[in-house]
């Protein structure tokens, strides 16, 4: 039973106050408002639509920036050791590239394997989900039917595919000189590029709040990335045991895999967790069997992603869940892929800005406020 206390009427139904005066125009503080926030989300559509016809060099640059924050400890480390900063970023940006042609060569011959097996993972999964691809199928007919659209839709694909696998590959060969020569004259310039941008603050207090902001984005950046990378190690070992236990061929393949795509927030996992139910159901004797590996991987990786990776990352690292998916949607769609392993770095840097513009703000009132004659 409702308490009279709180029983409210309905707001449709509740007595508009009375205006008194029609004709009152707005205040210039509410036009200042009103004319700020349009500004703003002009620059922001108009800023997303340039990263977009720019993304064969914005995206590279970008991803060499978040790089180079991470990468910037081990430089600041040899430099204090009386290495120069331009040997320390060249040795670093060797060592990083040795690391990632290593991995490449270790898993050259597990790649090969499994895309030689990719036509009996899916000769096994329209073998043995025969019956679940027809309910799909009943499903989309359906939906086209009520959609007014046919059955049969014809794809067309134009142009020379020589041609355009040549374009995308000078593109893609492009985007990784320009993201390693942004990494290496990031690590190589970073401390003068700061110190010059520092010199436009004018005021100590800007100053001040600058040099806490570059300082604030490389170590949460950077601490960020190390405890995801350790973590994700862990996450690639148990995918590699249970894939050995599962008795799936080139069990570095499967962590490997898991270690790449847990980068990835929602979609890695879910792609690795559909791999390992296709990989093990060539030679599973009925479905069920070839369930467990997938659903072992799917239950750690929520134990990861609820538990292990918010104790870890601690609560100065930890961005909102909703915030997490919006930007990782937004990126996603911007840049592809590469843009969604960005998008929570991108977010670190974003609420790093806002909250050192805030404390700004606050010492700025507090100052203008000791100002003031008693």
């Amino acid at each position: 039973m409702l308490s009279s206390s709180v029983w409210k009427p309905f707001p449709r139904y509740m007595a508009e106050p009375e205006v008194e005066d029609l004709d009152e125009d707005v205040t210039p503080s509410e036009h200042d408002l009103i004319v700020r926030y349009t500004i703003i989300g002009i620059f922001v559509i108009l800023t997303t639509a340039a990263l977009h016809l720019t993304q064969a060099i914005t995206l590279p640059i970008t991803a060499g920036v978040i790089f180079g924050l991470v990468l910037g400890p081990a430089v600041d480390w040899m430099v204090r050791r009386n290495v120069p900063q331009h040997l320390a970023a060249a040795i670093v940006v060797l060592l990083f590239l040795g690391v990632i042609a290593s991995a490449i060569m270790v898993l050259a011959v597990p790649m090969a394997g499994w895309s030689d097996k990719a036509p009996a993972m899916m000769t096994a999964l329209q073998t043995k989900l025969a019956g679940v691809f027809a309910i799909m199928d009943q499903a989309k007919a359906a939906l086209g039917s009520l959609m007014g659209k046919s059955g049969a839709e014809l794809s067309i694909s134009q142009g020379n595919p020589l041609i355009d696998i040549a374009m995308s590959s000078s593109t893609v060969a492009g985007g990784m000189l320009v993201f390693v020569a942004t990494v290496y004259f990031w690590l190589a310039t970073r401390r003068h590029l700061k110190a010059r941008a520092l010199r436009f603050c004018l005021g100590r207090g800007a100053r001040k709040s600058a040099g806490a902001f570059f300082q604030e984005i490389e170590t949460r950046v950077a601490r960020y990335f190390g405890l995801v990378t350790l973590i994700n190690l862990g996450m690639g070992l148990i995918t590699m045991t249970i894939a050995w236990l599962a008795g799936l061929p080139f069990p570095i393949f499967w962590g490997a895999l898991a270690f790449v795509l847990n980068y990835l927030a929602f979609i890695g996992p879910m792609i690795v967790t559909i791999m390992l139910f296709a990989g093990a159901l060539i030679d599973a004797p009925f479905v069920l069997a070839a369930i467990w590996p997938a659903a072992a991987y799917f239950v750690i990786n929520l134990i990861e992603g609820n538990a292990v990776t918010p104790v870890f990352v601690g609560n100065r690292l930890t961005v909102s869940p909703f915030l997490v998916f919006i930007g990782f949607i937004f990126w996603l769609w911007l840049w592809g892929p590469v843009g969604a392993v960005l998008s929570t770095p991108i977010l670190l840097v974003a609420m790093v800005a806002q909250e050192e513009f805030a404390r700004y703000r606050a010492a700025q009132a507090d100052e203008q406020a000791e100002a003031k004659p008693a």
